[in-house]
Order: structure tokens, then C-alpha cells, then sequence
């Protein structure tokens, strides 16, 4: 994919904690466990998450990790941006240091559709309405 592992157990933290009941608090172990990222990575990258807002963390008996609504309402790539810096490079696919719409390499047209397309694919939906898609997704494979 386009994202580092950071990035890519972000999204899928996220998405975990968006699919649960509003109220609900979890344990990271248990989104570690079902999703199925080392628990001390995660670990790391929900307190990156609480700190610029993205989820709420509750301590002591009882405590645990919620989706916060600034997450909710964000998309996919505010958040990986956010946690992990730019996402989509602007650097040429072929690795040429001279490549521009001037100087173009014989990749360079097909990259930036590709680049757009994609951007605009992580960018258009909150990760809530990502979330929602994906339990309908799971509930049309159950029935």
C-alpha cells in the first residue's frame, strides 16, 4: 500500500474504534488482538492519536480507548498525514531527479492521474462513513 506500518495500523486502529457503540472504551490489547498489530507499536501510535485529539484515552479500572468525534469527521488522510507526515509523495515514480510537467519522464503522466486518483479516494470520505461501509460490508457477508 501507499502507507508506512504506522500509517497503515492507524487506519485500521481508527476504523477498529469508529465501529465500536459510542460509549464504548477499549482496552488497546483488544484492538491489538483484533486487529492484529503488536500491542507496544500500538501502544505508541494511540498516544500519538490522543495527542492531537483523534481518540480519548481513559485511565485506571475500566479505562481504555474511544474514537473522539474530531476522528470521526476527519478522513483517511488528515489522520495518516497527521501521525505520520505527507502520505503521497510528489517525487517521481522512477526515482529521476529531473522530472516535472516541463521535463517530464515517460512514466510521469500515468503517476500524476495515479497520485490524484488516489488522493482524492483517501481524502473524500470521513473515517466514519468509511466505517459504516465496512460493517455494512461485513453484514452482507454474514447474511
Amino acid at each position: 500500500m501507499i502507507y508506512t506500518k504506522t500509517g497503515e495500523y492507524a487506519i485500521r486502529a481508527i476504523l477498529f474504534l469508529a465501529r465500536q457503540p459510542e460509549e464504548k472504551l477499549v482496552m488497546s490489547a483488544e484492538i491489538a488482538k483484533s486487529e492484529e498489530i503488536p500491542t507496544h507499536y500500538l501502544a505508541k501510535i494511540l498516544q500519538r492519536m490522543a495527542k492531537f485529539g483523534y481518540v480519548e484515552s481513559f485511565k485506571g479500572r475500566g479505562g481504555g480507548f474511544k474514537i473522539s468525534d474530531l476522528a470521526k469527521n476527519s478522513s483517511i488522510l488528515e489522520i495518516v498525514e497527521r501521525i505520520e507526515g505527507p502520505v503521497i509523495t510528489l517525487k517521481c515514480v522512477t526515482g529521476l531527479k529531473e522530472c516535472s510537467d516541463e521535463y517530464p519522464c515517460p512514466l510521469h503522466e500515468e503517476w500524476t492521474e495515479l497520485r490524484n486518483r488516489i488522493y482524492n479516494l483517501i481524502s473524500s470520505k470521513t473515517v466514519q462513513e468509511v466505517a459504516d461501509e465496512y460493517t455494512a460490508t461485513l453484514q452482507r457477508k454474514i447474511v
